[in-house]
């Protein structure tokens, strides 16, 4: 009976994070306000397909991680109902959501947020994308986190904390609230899963890009929406949810690189990166074409607005 718990209780420490919080997630609520980008995680209570009234203003995206659960997402200002149809029976579940303008769309990157991109930048051309030497103890980021680890989320934080952003300490992500304004702010973590759940509880993920955001990545390929993080470091609306994305990423071949890529807003598939035309990869030392193609962009982490 004893070796049978330890066995349950092992289990249970190697699940990913989403699963293990995945039963204290809300049930599906009928009404539903949102901001433009903005989306909410629910446990949909039974398997189906989605429609939405109105796809231009909301729809919902099954979670990848969990196909009981649902992103439900606000794109643009207006109204939808969004309607789920049981794959098995004809039960039905039906959400009203109403979506507001996105806050602050054209406010200017606070001047911290800047020097943070900065930093990233200063790395990618110190390193000038050599491998990093490994060292016994790891190397600047890992020591900045405190131990060695995959460091994609260490590298993006430390150009933040560098920057003097001010950041929530590490290990209190799940009991993160809301911060009630949009002024710069960050978490002290370098897991991937654990940025997504401390800034959801801070009602700080977006599909909407934005400078000095972390992007975080999901691959179909493993079933796991909470892959890789990067920074952002520019973006250009193109219109119709589309924007040009530049990034500054981290453990990547063990050394740092940037990236510039079409990101679709819209799109609830899992199909939202794709690479610029030829004529426009004009910048040397950029990767123009997505790091695999198997991986999506799961959200952004705000850390302004």
């Amino acid at each position: 009976m004893k070796k049978r718990l330890f066995c349950l209780m092992l289990l249970l420490c190697l699940l990913p994070l989403p699963a293990l919080s995945a039963s204290s997630l809300p049930s599906l609520p009928g009404e539903l306000t949102l901001k433009a980008g903005q989306f909410r995680l629910y446990a949909q209570g039974f398997t189906g397909v989605w429609e939405s009234s109105d796809p231009t203003v909301a729809h919902a995206e099954i979670d990848v991680n969990d196909k009981k659960n649902v992103r439900l997402i606000g794109f643009q200002p207006g109204e939808a109902t969004l309607t789920l149809t049981g794959s098995r029976t004809k039960k039905t579940a039906t959400v009203h959501v109403t979506v507001l303008p996105e806050e602050n769309p054209d406010g200017e990157t606070p001047e911290i947020i800047q020097r943070a991109i900065q930093i990233g930048l200063e790395e990618w051309a110190a390193l000038g994308e050599k491998a990093i030497t490994k060292e016994p103890k790891g190397n600047k980021f890992t020591k900045w986190w405190g131990y060695a680890c995959g460091w994609c989320g260490a590298f993006a934080n430390y150009c933040i904390a560098t920057a003097g952003v001010p950041m929530e300490p590490s290990d209190t992500y799940k009991k993160l609230k809301p911060t009630g304004d949009g002024a710069p702010h960050a978490i002290r973590e370098a897991a991937v899963p654990k940025l997504d759940t401390g800034y959801t509880n801070m009602e700080r993920t977006t599909k909407i890009p934005r400078p000095g955001y972390l992007v975080i990545y999901g691959s179909v390929k493993d079933s796991y929406g909470y892959k890789h993080v990067g920074l952002v470091t520019d973006v250009e609306d193109r219109g119709d949810g589309v924007y040009l994305v530049s990034t500054v990423e981290g453990n990547l071949s063990n050394t740092v690189k940037r990236f510039s890529y079409l990101y679709n807003s819209r799109s609830v598939n899992h199909e939202n990166m794709e690479a610029l035309p030829a004529q426009e990869q004009t910048e040397p030392g950029i990767q123009y074409t997505p790091h695999q193609a198997t991986w999506y962009v799961t959200e952004f982490c705000m850390t302004w607005y």
